[in-house]
């Protein structure tokens, strides 16, 4: 693959996606977060972030698509360095993904946002919804994921029921099990 992309990686094997393209509208030099996870592969989170905002213009992720060698992938996958629903532009983003590319359209989320209807507008353009719920509670949300404030549980979990009742793609819930959270699930 191109080094000189900056915004889309992979393909990547998955083995819930099969062979995925990432797509990153943060792309930040440190993760851009509203979760601080204990078990992040991305390290700990350095500066929380709970408003939304555009990082990376639709045209850059379009002209790198665009530049890309034919190659045999199963999705599309917005994913990378934080929380993709962060981005301000993610439903733009997936709108001109599809005007290009054939393949299915996936979101890994972590589900912060999805109480907000500007964000479950956006993810009902997908494909695919990767939503992780780690928690059973109010106190292991704190305790596992360890949100920015004015994140709450009852958001997420409403959140993901409403957004279930209109959406018509594919929508997984993706349970991380630690010593913590392993009995009460």
């Amino acid at each position: 693959m191109n080094t000189a992309l900056k915004y889309i990686y992979g393909p990547v094997p998955s083995w819930r996606l099969g062979s995925s393209l990432g797509i990153d509208l943060l792309s930040q030099e440190d993760k851009i977060c509203n979760f601080d996870c204990l078990y992040c592969q991305l390290g700990a989170t350095k500066k929380h972030v709970i408003e939304r905002k555009i990082y990376v213009p639709v045209e850059k992720i379009i002209e790198e698509l665009a530049a890309l060698p034919d190659t045999n992938i199963d999705y599309i996958t917005f994913s990378g360095r934080g929380e993709p629903t962060l981005a301000a532009n993610l439903g733009e983003a997936i709108k001109a993904v599809k005007l290009i590319r054939k393949e299915p359209i996936a979101v890994l989320t972590n589900s912060s946002l999805i109480g907000l209807d500007a964000v479950r507008k956006e993810l009902i353009l997908a494909d695919f919804v990767v939503a992780k719920l780690d928690a059973y509670s109010a106190e292991s949300l704190q305790e596992m994921n360890r949100p920015v404030k004015g994140i709450e549980f009852g958001e997420i979990l409403e959140g993901i029921k409403e957004f279930k009742k209109n959406y018509r793609g594919k929508l997984a819930l993706q349970i991380m099990f630690l010593e913590n959270n392993k009995e009460d699930i």
